[in-house]
């Protein structure tokens, strides 16, 4: 166990029950937060943590839950790479690509469902659960399969096949509703009280402190240097928000220099929380959310919206949207350029870096981090357009002079 203070609310600060289900603030609705007792933390921890096997769970002390009943699957530490092709197609001399595609299910989900899972085998679940657009499913398909639990989880009848069939291959029930992701969630929540699952979603606080690692991880990688920018790919506000956590978090410590720009990159036609932030509101008004490639973070009413839109006010950051051209075209930049294939979701922080850096709010020399969630497997379809020429040959070496000559 690590170093758990109090749950709380984070708008009104009702008190809540650590030793109780998931569960939102009673007084306002609001997604509570664990807030460790960091002036537990010696000063010897940092070495220790360095020495221990590469993995999420060495950061085990910053986890509200029982490190020794851990259900993983090796994920965390996910190589921080600094294209030099990438960097200078962008504009940008530091860009560092935080890529999570290879994450043990390819995508940043495991990084919470590992925590999330731990907390639920521990408490006695019977029955772990999910709404999601894809990604959040395979998860928690393979991790409830890890715990030896039943595992359901909700996908828009619309989502990747490629991720419908993961889930389905770990066992998960897989409920495929002929609806959008929005409406999906609210039938989630409904049959969550109907049936008792425990919820993997975003309104479980032990859950949510497992992406607090990207701060951890990417603080140790660049060694103490705080990056200028972070940029995100952002659906429900989960990964800027848990982000700013763990930066603060270390700079509680002392051992972080300050905190990063916090960036929410968005799909231009799911972007309830950078209209927000454009229009200068507090709050993020839900939108429709319009057909896109960006399958994984097309989220019209985020759950952690306000919060997410908090991270990014209070350090100097931005939320900005990205168009389906410009999210293919950054798919394929980052394919090209460093070898790195993702879905469309996931280029959202390059469309979005390239764009800030063409404005002149990134700078040509910032230290800037882009974190890459999920593999381009997830979602093959929608790539065919930006991806390179296939040729059939004949069985010959003629035929094969041929396709490689350049035509004119």
């Amino acid at each position: 166990m690590g170093f758990p203070a109090r749950l709380a609310c984070p708008r009104c600060q009702e008190p809540g029950d650590l030793t109780g289900p998931p569960a939102v603030c009673g007084r306002c609705g609001t997604v509570m937060e664990i807030e460790p007792d960091l002036r537990l933390v010696k000063p010897s921890l940092a070495e220790k943590i360095r020495r221990r096997p590469r993995g999420l769970w060495r950061w085990h002390e910053f986890l509200p839950v029982d490190p020794s009943r851990a259900v993983t699957l090796g994920e965390g530490d996910t190589p921080l790479l600094l294209p030099p092709r990438l960097a200078q197609a962008v504009g940008i001399e530091r860009l560092w690509v935080k890529n999570d595609t290879v994450l043990p299910t390819g995508s940043l989900k495991d990084r919470s469902v590992t925590v999330a899972l731990t907390h639920a085998r521990t408490v006695g679940a019977r029955v772990v659960a999910v709404s999601s657009s894809g990604n959040h499913a395979a998860s928690v398909g393979a991790y409830a399969a890890a715990a030896g639990l039943p595992g359901v989880v909700m996908v828009p009848a619309a989502t990747s096949p490629a991720k419908i069939v993961q889930a389905r291959a770990h066992g998960a029930t897989v409920l495929a509703v002929q609806a959008d992701y929005d409406a999906t969630a609210a039938l989630f929540k409904e049959a969550l009280k109907a049936f008792g699952w425990y919820s993997c979603l975003s309104t479980n606080p032990w859950r949510n402190e497992g992406k607090k690692s990207y701060a951890f991880e990417t603080w140790e990688d660049l060694r103490g240097e705080t990056p200028d920018w972070m940029l995100h790919p952002i659906g429900g506000g989960l990964g800027v928000t848990a982000c700013w956590k763990g930066w603060r978090e270390l700079v509680a410590l002392g051992w972080a220099r300050g905190v990063p720009r916090m960036v929410a990159a968005q799909p231009a036609a799911a972007d309830p929380i950078t209209r927000a932030f454009e229009a200068g509101r507090d709050e993020v008004a839900p939108v429709t959310a319009a057909s896109t490639v960006a399958q994984a973070i097309a989220v019209g009413a985020p759950q952690l919206g306000w919060r997410c839109l908090d991270a990014v006010r209070r350090t100097g950051g931005v939320a900005a949207s990205a168009t389906d051209a410009e999210l293919l075209a950054a798919q394929s930049l980052l394919a090209r350029t460093a070898g790195i294939y993702c879905e469309p979701s996931a280029a959202a922080p390059i469309a979005v870096a390239s764009r800030l850096r063409r404005e002149g709010r990134i700078r040509p020399t910032d230290l800037v981090v882009c974190v890459v969630t999920g593999h381009g497997l997830k979602q093959p379809a929608g790539a065919d357009d930006e991806a390179g020429p296939l040729y059939t040959v004949a069985p010959d070496l003629a035929a094969i002079e041929a396709a490689l000559t350049p035509t004119h």
